[in-house]
């Protein structure tokens, strides 16, 4: 080979090598995955499955004994960015922080591991902390399921272990795990209205699904019967059933938010065929959900930032 022909062939190996680099060091991968729904709930229940015929999870009811016995926890927070993202670099940072949740159980027609409820998750902590709504590991009308478990992105199945803190008013939840090289997303304090958010979940299974909007307002209510009033924030990014517990994300990739329900406003509600106008989508605020957490509300900087 020519000394020109190495050239070329060093240059073309230089540039190629860079292109991968910086691609690695964005963390955009140069096409976007494609995701089997169906095949990653059936692998998921198959696994989580197996995990508790061996034994590998704990019983339900002791799950659920934590829910109402637990109160807060300790969990080392990631500090903020305030590095303005793209709403790509949003979805391709942080992502991965999301967890799929769900439960399983066997009917009496076949002898498969069926999944029951789902739901959404958000990394919180180093040490497998995940983030939920109370609602989500709550009994269900299903009294089959046997557990519960998440799925990460890569299709990782984990039990979980058991529950850190709860509050049922809130409805907040924080479990834990067994996955440790999970990376926690920064919690940071609310933001005025007007400010663009975006959520990534899982409405109706449709897995790692990423929306945009605005946060339109914050309200006190009761929208439980007993229960106190609680603050709100409503925002216009649409999520569905199954995306109970996702992270609503600032413009900087924070959490400032977690989807929890919807309200519908008809426009005759006691008509036989209401008219939709609006769906409110309420949120609960990230005051709430570090209020969970010892010593956490009004503190999110004790480790160093999420980037």
């Amino acid at each position: 080979m020519t000394v020109r022909g190495r050239m070329r062939l060093w240059l073309a190996i230089s540039v190629a090598a860079l292109g991968l680099t910086q691609g690695m060091a964005s963390g955009v991968p140069s096409k976007a995955p494609v995701l089997d729904d169906g095949k990653l709930w059936q692998q998921f229940a198959d696994r989580l499955g197996e995990d508790q015929s061996g034994g590998r999870t704990p019983p339900i009811t002791v799950l659920r004994d934590q829910l109402k016995e637990r109160s807060t926890t300790r969990v080392e927070l990631m500090r903020p960015s305030r590095k303005n993202l793209e709403a790509t670099e949003v979805y391709e940072r942080h992502a991965a922080s999301v967890v799929a949740l769900g439960s399983v159980y066997k009917c009496n027609r076949c002898p498969h591991w069926h999944t029951g409820g789902t739901g959404t998750g958000w990394v919180i902590g180093r040490n497998g902390e995940v983030v939920s709504n109370y609602h989500v590991f709550a009994e269900g009308r299903n009294t089959n399921v046997v557990a519960i478990g998440a799925m990460t992105r890569d299709g990782r199945c984990f039990p979980i272990q058991e529950v850190l803190a709860a509050d049922r008013d809130r409805d907040v939840a924080i479990v834990r795990i067994a996955a440790r090289d999970l990376v926690p997303l920064a919690v940071s304090p609310r933001e005025p209205v007007g400010s663009p958010i975006s959520v990534i979940a899982h409405p109706s299974g449709e897995l790692f699904t990423f929306t945009q909007g605005h946060i339109s307002r914050y309200t006190r209510k009761t929208v439980e019967n007993g229960g106190r009033p609680m603050d709100w924030m409503t925002v216009t990014a649409d999520f569905a059933v199954g995306s109970s517990g996702g992270p609503v994300f600032n413009r900087y990739g924070a959490v400032v938010g977690m989807v929890a329900r919807t309200h519908t406003i008809n426009a005759d509600p006691k008509s036989e065929s209401p008219t939709t106008q609006m769906v409110v989508k309420m949120t609960i605020p990230s005051e709430d959900i570090l209020s969970l957490i010892e010593g956490g509300k009004g503190r999110t900087t004790t480790t160093k930032e999420r980037r």
